[in-house]
């Protein structure tokens, strides 16, 4: 009967150990109504916020670019989550070291036997033991060679965390570049709401003058139509302008990390600072200095030593041992039903010599690898090229913009000054006047946008070369890695402005 009851004692054991892992395991509706909660919660954590949690800065008042830049790197999401690849670089140079120290192990077995084995000695039957069998066993393990893979593994581990830095300093740059476009895209839309309300405002008091005229029948009722579908264009337009802006300062306090509820004066204002960048020069920087082309070359360096640790597979390993095992029953005497201890010590070889082309696969996947990093780095350098051509051609292109505009100003304004003077004097119609207006406002328009649109450029050369963030190799924090005083020299450069600005 006890053999029954053994036997059903493991039956039991093994369905109640199904059942359990079965019920660790929720089927998809369970798990989608879990994740529903969650999201559930978060909404009710936007919509009813922990006055106890922490909040994102609230800015108030004037906002310099350089500011905007350093609450960025304490602040920004993108490159708080960035930093934790250091510490996982961390971890794996932690973890290098395990294949060079030893290794403590603790093992514990239960035995239960069907049947203890037994001696007939013609006298008496002599059982061989117990039914319930226990050992312990302490082992200890010393790698004493793995066919280089020690040094492999701490070779891999240091440039993974120089990879590490790499990612943190791109993610600086993209942070930098971001600010600041989301900066001067807002900056610009103050500036185009600032021209549509002059204009407004000269449209309204036109309107009104074209109404006292008609009140005098010097005026028809076509102009004072026309005048006040002017108005109503203008408006518009500024409406447009001010979604604009709205939208731009959105995305700059998010880039920032600043709370959405923040009301900010810019006032770092956009300067025309023309400059003559050097193709050779520029090409030379972004091959020397870009983060890209950097975390690209890392990669085929660790990807390389992934084909230095494959190949070892072909080497012996040799390892030191000691163990230590209590059992019961003893390991000298198997009829005894006391505890006993052994213990034995040595080295341990390994070599394998045949593993079914199981390296050999393993090599040619690394080789693999190796290549298609090697081909994408020609690749990252190739692009940094390119984005340094295209953003010298922006910036030529963006400064003959600016220069044209800033002439074309001043013909608009002449131009409307003597509509003006000859639609007093009847000599010019309302429709000229209009457009004159129209002109003059686009004219406006057209500068502000073409000096934005150089300040970007100056910005995207200085991202396209790698010197608008850290340079190479960078370990510190992103806040003490960014010169405050040369944040904003950094991004437009470092020309004096012209003397006709």
């Amino acid at each position: 009967m006890s053999y029954f009851d053994g036997k059903q004692r493991v039956i039991l054991a093994a369905a109640l150990a199904a059942v359990l892992t079965a019920g660790c395991v929720a089927t998809r509706a369970e798990y989608y109504e879990g994740v529903g909660r969650r999201r559930a919660a978060s909404f009710e954590r936007w919509r009813t916020p922990d006055p106890d949690a922490p909040d994102r800065p609230l800015l108030t008042g004037p906002l310099t670019l350089e500011e905007a830049v350093h609450i960025a790197l304490a602040e920004n999401t993108q490159i708080q989550a960035t930093l934790q690849e250091k510490e996982r670089a961390r971890g794996r140079r932690v973890g290098a070291y395990s294949e060079a120290l030893p290794r403590l192990g603790l093992t514990g077995t239960y035995t239960r036997l069907d049947q203890v084995p037994t001696v007939d000695l013609g006298v008496e039957t002599i059982e061989m033991g117990n039914r319930d069998n226990y050992a312990w066993q302490v082992e200890v393990t010393q790698p004493l060679y793995k066919g280089g893979v020690m040094r492999i593994a701490q070779r891999a581990a240091r440039i993974f965390s120089y990879l590490s830095d790499e990612r943190v300093r791109s993610t600086v740059e993209g942070t930098l570049f971001t600010v600041a476009t989301a900066y001067y895209d807002s900056l610009l839309a103050e500036r185009l709401i600032e021209v549509h309300e002059a204009a407004l405002d000269s449209a309204e008091r036109h309107l009104e003058n074209v109404r006292a005229r008609r009140r005098h029948g010097a005026a028809t009722e076509y102009d004072v139509l026309r005048a006040r579908v002017d108005v109503s264009n203008i408006r518009a337009d500024l409406i447009e302008q001010q979604n604009l802006r709205d939208r731009a300062q959105t995305r700059l306090l998010r880039a920032i990390g600043a709370s959405q509820q923040s009301d900010v004066n810019l006032v770092t204002d956009m300067v025309y600072q023309p400059i003559e960048p050097d193709l050779a020069e520029a090409v030379h920087l972004a091959l020397t200095n870009r983060a890209d082309i950097y975390e690209a070359e890392l990669s085929a360096d660790l990807q390389a030593e992934a084909v230095k640790e494959a190949r070892s597979f072909y080497l012996p390993r040799l390892d030191a041992f000691g163990q230590h095992r209590w059992a019961r029953p003893d390991p000298h005497d198997a009829t005894s039903s006391r505890w006993g201890d052994e213990w034995q010590a040595g080295l341990r070889l390994s070599w394998p010599l045949f593993d079914g082309f199981a390296r050999e696969g393993r090599i040619i996947e690394q080789r693999a690898l190796q290549r298609q990093a090697e081909i994408l780095l020609a690749d990252t350098e190739e692009k940094a090229v390119q984005e340094v051509q295209t953003a010298i051609l922006e910036l030529q292109n963006a400064r003959e913009l600016v220069e044209s505009q800033r002439l074309n100003i001043e013909r608009a304004d002449r131009a409307l000054e003597l509509v003006q003077a000859g639609y007093r004097e009847g000599v010019n119609t309302e429709v000229e006047l209009l457009d004159a207006r129209t002109a003059l406002t686009r004219a406006r328009g057209l500068y502000h946008q073409a000096l934005h649109r150089h300040t970007i450029a100056r910005i995207d050369l200085r991202r396209a070369t790698g010197i608008l963030g850290p340079p190479p190799g960078t370990t510190d924090e992103p806040t003490r890695a960014v010169d405050a005083a040369r944040t904003v020299e950094r991004m437009i450069g470092e020309e004096t402005p012209n003397d006709d600005e």
